[in-house]
């Protein structure tokens, strides 16, 4: 009687211990599960970034589409139907190859604001672009800002090239 009262008493002492070694295990797994994830939306949220910045840095607007929301995607043929063709051949020539460099991103659920620099023969912009996730992909949302009438009554400012002949 004695021992099956003694391996009672040590089937539930390993029985606890388990418990709590499996509790911390399952712990740790979770842990690293979310920080894993975290990393993975970042790497996703960077490719997405670059890829857009880098197309439409150098006016490509049609290899910008798949990084881009259906909204920003009206933007992107705006500029690409509109903008780019008004713009001066040599000032587009002069202002590319455009070099992004993603500087920082911060993500907060659905939402992310990525801070870049892009570098160009002519110029040095430093921005935020924000990237959302959208049916559960991460795209860039750069929606226009006059949700009115794009079509009547549109008034573009377009700044002249500079003189590239000095």
């Amino acid at each position: 009687m004695k021992q099956r009262k003694e391996f009672g008493q040590f089937a539930r002492t390993l029985f606890y211990y388990n418990m709590k070694k499996t509790f911390r295990i399952f712990a740790a797994l979770i842990a690293v599960s979310i920080l894993a994830s975290c990393n993975s939306d970042k790497k996703n949220i960077e490719k997405v970034a670059y890829g857009y910045l880098n197309a439409t840095g150098n006016y490509l607007a049609d290899e910008a589409m798949p990084y881009a929301t259906p909204e920003t995607q009206e933007t992107l043929r705006f500029l690409k139907e509109v903008l780019i063709p008004l713009t001066d051949t040599s000032y587009i020539a002069a202002n590319t190859p455009a070099e992004i460099t993603i500087n920082n991103i911060e993500v907060a659920k659905d939402t992310a604001l990525v801070y870049y620099t892009k570098v160009t023969p002519l110029k040095t912009l430093e921005a935020q672009i924000t990237v959302i996730k959208f049916d559960g992909k991460w795209l860039v949302d750069l929606p226009l800002e006059n949700k009115a009438d794009t079509t009547s009554n549109l008034t573009l400012s377009i700044p002249a090239a500079p003189n590239l002949a000095q």
